[in-house]
């Protein structure tokens, strides 16, 4: 004897037995069966099916005790007018694919399921029925098929067949062998029934005498045109007697329960030869659940009641919970089932954690054949622990993971009864981020709140880099609040102040000779002309202009390979575009209206400008790590003011610009939010200076200090 693994319709490698007996090679897995009452009944919910499908049934008139019931296998008269018969084999000879026609079955059905095959086919099921599925068969005397072999099929256990044999038996002596329940069962004990199709044959008498089986065969040869074959191919064992001479003309109809009538559940639930054995049980029983659930909407009953301490106390929350845990539906129906029946009072699954170890444990007891799940259910383990992670995560969203920022979940209130706590007292961050320290080179650009930051790093010995300054007095060049000789620089280059996000990608562009843009200056009085593209630098005469142009560029460049850490602060979501694409800082003066247009920049577009920014720049210093801020200087004046007044239109500015913040430092390695924008606007008691628009340099400096505590290595 030979032992070796099998994999088995999907299911773990299982023990198949090679076994030579007289002159012919058995091979023989005893656990199969099991291996196919698990895939169908359970895995693909058959059992459940059952349970519905009785539970549902409303004529109970037509039950009745029944010969087939115990026996498995009838033969049935005249299911058929002999002459149809004849029509059809014509038919069939002139054209096959006619006995496909949609129509076929609609006329056929009411004939062939009379009274009579109505109540034995209900008597069966113990339900209401439907055919899902046929099959016309012209079978030649030297046919070769191994459905003429013993055999049982793989389907589920509740299953029956109706072979209407078109032309009688004395035409082609060819006919269909059964053999007793008892002796299929022993046939499945040894594992010959569904074993590998090569191990099937037509003579099992070697291995009746080698293990003592007792086989009993019986075939029904009284058989005319029109008279039908009645069995459940599952349960008995059978085989096809090759026809003798001429052919054999067989109607094959197959039939499952269904919680409807056939005729309901043909025209609406389950289309004849629609679908796989996988797929059925769970249509019918969706479809069951979608008309209870519409049932109880049209009656008012559709108030499901969760208790206050979020215990489970009605068989209905038990049926949400469970199609949450598994949403395609079968399996949360199936579970339901299961768990009712096995704590109808819900005295044990009473909490949702003890739901979840539940259905745990019930997972557990899949590893073996006769357990209650297959154990390829990793598709619903799976959705079990998600959703255990993700209730844990949502029960735990406004639990304090830091104790020390316990603070941060709640809104600080002063007046709290147990924790009173000031807002005023508090740094609106949660996570740190120690990417630095002092001697990290440093650099910002941005708004005018970027160049009081600028100054504040510089005092406080950080290393912010300085690839141009102003200092000569004779070069033709100012910029606006630095005297040559200052001992601080307002930016690491002469780029001015960048109020909205194009600039920042302009200037990557520019200084990577990635964009070139028009040399031009708008005078703006006497002597005095500026560039659009670098705003608060001024130049007081046209050569100057020429001299500093390639030299600045290059101090950008220098300055962006040299950081590595750079702080950006957004300032506006307006800008002045002029018309080649290209972006001045801020608002025109008036005499460049005619090159200019105003627009109001969207979410996407900011981030999509940041992101440019970003990755220009890395691409040239890898090193290159980006801290952004949204400035909370508030508009100095508003292109939109048709429509919205500046205040409303500044809130709406910082609401885009910072939500670009969060998109941006969620998606991106290396970008991260400093929090400038809330600390100002809500934890600094006083922060404004006289024009209630400029922050004092108190301010600045507390800002820098949490950019310290969030950001400088301890």
């Amino acid at each position: 004897m030979e032992v070796r693994k099998v994999s088995f319709d999907q299911q773990p490698e299982i023990d198949e037995f090679v076994e030579q007996i007289e002159d012919q090679t058995f091979y023989l897995v005893p656990d199969a069966q099991h291996t196919m009452r698990n895939l169908y009944e359970q895995k693909y919910g058959y059992a459940e099916l059952n349970n519905v499908c009785r539970a549902m049934f409303t004529r109970p008139e037509v039950l009745r005790e029944t010969e087939f019931n115990g026996k498995l296998h009838q033969l049935l008269k005249g299911v058929l007018p002999p002459d149809l018969c004849e029509i059809f084999i014509k038919q069939a000879k002139q054209d096959p694919a006619a006995m496909y026609h949609s129509n076929l079955m609609t006329s056929l059905l009411p004939l062939i399921l009379t009274d009579e095959i109505d109540s034995l086919l209900c008597s069966y099921f113990r339900s209401e029925y439907t055919m899902f599925w046929y099959s016309y068969l012209e079978t030649d005397s030297d046919v070769d098929s191994c459905s003429n072999l013993w055999h049982c099929d793989g389907t589920p256990e509740n299953y029956v067949k109706i072979l209407i044999y078109l032309n009688k038996y004395e035409d082609h002596l060819g006919n269909t062998k059964f053999m007793e329940k008892t002796s299929t069962d022993q046939l499945k004990d040894v594992g010959y029934i569904y074993g590998s199709l090569e191990a099937r044959t037509d003579n099992l008498d070697a291995l009746a005498r080698a293990k003592n089986l007792t086989l009993d065969e019986v075939m029904y040869e009284d058989i005319e045109a029109g008279d039908g074959l009645l069995f459940n191919p599952t349960k008995i064992a059978h085989r096809g007697k090759i026809p003798v001479t001429g052919s054999r003309h067989i109607l094959q109809l197959c039939f499952l329960p269904s919680p409807y009538h056939w005729q309901y559940t043909k025209d609406k639930v389950l289309p004849i030869r629609s679908m796989d054995f996988d797929k059925i049980a769970a249509t019918l029983l969706s479809y069951v659940q979608c008309e209870r659930e519409r049932e109880k909407r049209t009656a008012g009953d559709n108030c499901i009641v969760v208790p206050t301490n979020g215990a489970i106390i009605s068989p209905e929350q038990l049926k949400l919970l469970l199609k949450n845990i598994f949403p395609e539906g079968a399996f949360a129906e199936l579970m339901y089932s299961r768990l009712i029946e096995a704590d109808p009072k819900l005295e044990h699954i009473n909490t949702i954690n003890a739901l979840i170890e539940t259905l745990k444990r019930s997972f557990e007891g899949s590893v073996n054949w006769e357990g209650v799940l297959g154990v390829d259910n990793m598709t619903n383990l799976l959705q079990l622990a998600n959703f255990e992670n993700e209730f844990k995560d949502s029960i735990n969203r406004y639990a304090p993971n830091d104790k020390s920022r316990s603070t941060g979940v709640f809104w600080p209130s002063p007046v709290h009864a147990e924790k009173p706590a000031s807002k005023y007292d508090t740094l609106p961050y949660m996570v740190k981020h120690p990417i630095m320290d002092m001697t990290t080179a440093i650099g910002s650009a941005g708004s005018c709140f970027a160049f009081e930051i600028a100054k504040v790093f510089q005092e406080k010995g950080y290393n912010y880099i300085v690839t141009e300054r102003n200092d000569d007095p004779t070069s033709g060049l100012t910029v606006d609040g630095y005297t040559p000789g200052d001992k601080y620089a307002k930016f690491c280059a002469n780029y001015g102040i960048l109020f909205n996000t194009p600039s920042f990608k302009q200037m990557a562009e520019r200084a990577f000779g990635l964009r070139t843009t028009e040399q031009i200056l708008f005078q703006q009085g006497d002597g005095v002309w500026v560039d659009p593209y670098r705003e608060n630098v001024m130049f007081h005469s046209r050569e100057a202009y020429l001299n500093d142009y390639e030299h600045h560029i290059a101090a950008c460049r220098a300055s962006l390979e040299q950081v590595e850490v750079f702080i950006i602060t957004l300032g506006l979501n307006e800008c002045w575009e002029l018309r080649d694409g290209t972006v001045m800082s801020r608002n025109p003066r008036g005499n460049m209206y005619p090159l200019v247009k105003h627009k109001t920049l969207t979410v996407q577009e900011n981030v999509d400008n940041i992101q440019a920014f970003f990755n220009i720049v890395k691409q040239h210093n890898p090193k290159f790590k980006l801290i952004i801020s949204v400035s909370p200087i508030p508009f100095l004046a508003t292109g939109r003011a048709k429509e919205h007044h500046i205040i409303a239109a500044n809130t709406h500015s910082k609401a885009v610009l910072r939500v670009a913040a969060e998109e941006l430092t969620s998606k991106n390695r290396d970008m991260y939010y400093l929090p400038s924008y809330e600390l100002v606007m809500e934890c600094i008691k006083d922060a404004w200076g006289p024009d209630d628009r400029h922050v004092k340099p108190s301010t600045v400096e507390q800002v820098v200090e949490m950019f310290k505590e969030i950001f400088i290595q301890p």
